[in-house]
């Protein structure tokens, strides 16, 4: 029998919990990842590689050099030339698998965009830093009635949970419980540090977890796992549904639908605040280039716009979300924006 018989998939169409037919269900699943993190990247490598057929990947950063110790697929160059996340991973990943599809959104998952890049999802795989972001993702993933399954890393430990559509099943917020997001009152990667295999560990188990739901499998693993692979703990915890959960239970939406004016999130690791205008709309960047080359240096390709006077430094984006560098305090980064670009 000749390569050209054989398929790429074979190893896993010989493992009992896909085989054949299971293969068949991936090639026709479509997965959306929210953000390109150490989880995100690993995740979306591991799915093309099993052959998923449509993969979205949903992310609007770029590559910095403090984040290659734990991104395993980006390199120093494409930090040195502060390349488009999203960009970056579709060439590498339809190098991986020209058969699948890799669709990109160079954007932060929004309100405003929820519903456009889930609708037509079997699953969605979340690998955000951003706990309001997570936050959304559960809301808008129990009112599209998609399942979704959770991630999170920070120092050595790890959390995962997958979340599943139905009246009977608890939602995120159930697991948070009373539990307030305050915003700068969590640890985050930048303050407590993160190992490339506590990542790597959780974007594994969210792969195993997906090739499960996407093949129908009836072996999914129901409650919250939590790791510490410092301290060579691993347990589970069953995550019962709360009946009085504003979210699953009362379908009291504090993010999804929610859409405000233009705001501004933290960069987790970053020295920098993105803005993110209320309407999106499609910068020219040769005219844009124009008006600032007289107040500093200015050089574009087709997806960003970077402009530094020596004191201000500004990404921009095609839709008009712009990254301030160096800048942590929300209301000068603000400023930044209203000054250079208008709000």
């Amino acid at each position: 029998m000749s390569n050209q018989n054989i398929s790429r998939y074979v190893r896993q169409e010989i493992f009992r919990g896909i085989g054949k037919a299971g293969q068949e269900k991936l090639k026709s699943a479509r997965v959306a990842i929210v953000e390109l993190s150490a989880i995100g990247t690993a995740v979306a490598n591991n799915l093309a590689r099993a052959g998923v057929g449509y993969i979205r990947l949903i992310d609007g950063d770029y590559v910095d050099i403090t984040e290659l110790q734990r991104q395993s697929l980006f390199t120093e160059e494409d930090a040195r030339e502060e390349r488009v996340k999203a960009v970056v991973m579709q060439e590498y990943l339809r190098k991986v698998n020209s058969d699948v599809t890799v669709d990109i959104h160079i954007a932060s998952l929004d309100s405003g965009n929820v519903d456009s890049l889930f609708e037509d999802i079997d699953l969605v795989i979340d690998a955000t830093d951003s706990m309001e972001t997570r936050l959304l993702i559960n809301e808008a993933c129990h009112a599209l009635k998609k399942p979704w399954i959770y991630g999170g890393a920070l120092a050595s430990s790890g959390m995962t949970m997958t979340f599943l559509p139905g009246h009977d099943k608890p939602c995120f917020k159930c697991f948070l419980g009373d539990e307030e997001y305050v915003p700068g009152e969590q640890p985050t990667c930048a303050t407590e540090g993160v190992l490339c295999s506590t990542t790597s560990m959780i974007a594994s188990l969210q792969c195993a977890e997906a090739l499960k739901i996407l093949t129908g499998s009836k072996d999914l693993r129901k409650d919250l796992l939590s790791f510490d692979l410092w301290d060579n703990s691993f347990d589970t915890f069953v995550i019962d549904k709360d009946p009085d959960c504003p979210v699953c239970g009362k379908k009291e939406y504090r993010y999804y639908g929610k859409i405000s004016g233009a705001h501004t999130v933290s960069m987790c690791g970053k020295d920098s605040m993105q803005i993110i205008p209320s309407h999106e709309g499609e910068v020219d960047f040769a005219r844009y280039a124009d008006k600032l080359q007289h107040q500093g240096t200015v050089k574009y390709t087709q997806y960003t716009l970077d402009f530094d006077d020596g004191d201000v430094q500004i990404k921009l984006f095609k839709t008009g979300r712009a990254i301030i560098k160096h800048v942590s305090d929300e209301q000068r980064a603000r400023a930044v924006y209203a000054e250079y670009i208008g709000l």
